[in-house]
């Protein structure tokens, strides 16, 4: 069997169908001092890729928690909210990477405060955990960052049972969990945010990566959902599509990754940027990176079996045992 995880790939679980942030600009020599966050970045900063976070009248976060924080998107994401000042909760399985993290983000005192949550989102008590920490009301939480993920590579009908659990309970159940406790506690004080972290994958089928691919589509249809129904509240719900984006996720995986486009590849800071900056202005969507967005439009225009049709044939050419 050949499969591709990132480090905080989890293992089997069964989860009961009940269903688990504002900027601050460092001060030099003291604790961050807090300001208000950007919707004016603008439109041709976003669509040209030079997206900041800025000052706002609009948004304020104060406490972040970000999901799958060890590595990746993740990671880059608490970096950048860190460096603005944002107050950081932590998640990952990795506790021992958390905690390197945190230190480097604490800056000696300087920095903003960092609860460190080590949390298996695939287990039970794991998963109770982050949801009891998303609704605490003390110290509480306004941005969510619905980050952890992963996924297997290979022909679905030989994937392991586990895989295929694994795959569902983290894309797919904790991601609804968390965002059901967020959003709750979010709603009662008319104010917070949520970003989902989908995928360019969501967009059409992905052969060899069929399931993965799916339960990202799951996760823009439920954010587009969740955008509408707090459409004119205090709360806002961002949904961020990334594409091909240097990770450990594809560091490890089998992809024969030379037969792939050079170009269109981001950096997991490139794509931090651009998601907080879309989050920032409350905005429902964000396609990272300018090659993305265009093809993005042209999924859209494009007949579905056109568009099966190449993919497919891309994921055979990259796909060494492929059948």
């Amino acid at each position: 069997m050949i499969r591709s995880a990132p480090d905080d790939a989890l293992p089997l679980c069964r989860i009961p169908p009940r269903l688990a942030v504002p900027l601050m600009m460092r001060d030099s020599t003291s604790r961050p001092t807090r300001r208000r966050i950007t919707g004016s970045a603008g439109m041709l900063g976003i669509v040209l890729g030079r997206s900041r976070l800025l000052q706002s009248d609009r948004v304020q976060w104060e406490r972040a928690l970000v999901t799958g924080a060890s590595a990746g998107i993740g990671r880059a994401m608490a970096v950048r909210l860190a460096d603005a000042g944002v107050d950081l909760v932590l998640v990952a399985r990795r506790g021992d990477r958390l905690e390197e993290l945190a230190e480097d983000l604490r800056a000696d005192g300087a920095g903003p405060e960092v609860e460190v949550l080590e949390a298996d989102l695939c287990d039970l008590d794991g998963l109770a955990a982050v949801e009891k920490r998303v609704v605490a009301e003390d110290a509480p939480i306004d941005l969510l960052v619905n980050n952890a993920g992963l996924g297997y590579e290979g022909p679905f009908h030989s994937q392991d049972p586990i895989e295929v659990s694994e795959t569902i309970n983290v894309n797919m159940v904790a991601l609804v969990r968390l965002s059901h406790a967020a959003l709750g506690s979010m709603t009662a004080r008319d104010r917070g945010q949520v970003i989902l972290v989908s995928s360019m994958a969501s967009l059409q089928g992905m052969p060899m990566t069929a399931l993965y691919a799916a339960t990202k589509a799951f996760i823009t249809s439920f954010g587009e959902g969740l955008y509408e129904e707090h459409k004119g509240t205090g709360v806002t719900v961002t949904t961020v599509l990334p594409g091909l984006t240097r990770t450990e996720f594809h560091q490890r995986g089998r992809w024969n990754l030379d037969k792939w486009p050079s170009v269109g590849w981001q950096s997991a800071e490139e794509v931090a940027a651009e998601a907080l900056a879309a989050a920032a202005r409350s905005r429902p969507e964000m396609v990272t990176g300018r090659i993305n967005r265009v093809l993005a439009v042209l999924s859209g225009i494009s007949p579905r079996r056109l568009r099966r049709t190449i993919i497919g044939r891309a994921a055979r050419r990259a796909w060494p045992e492929s059948p």
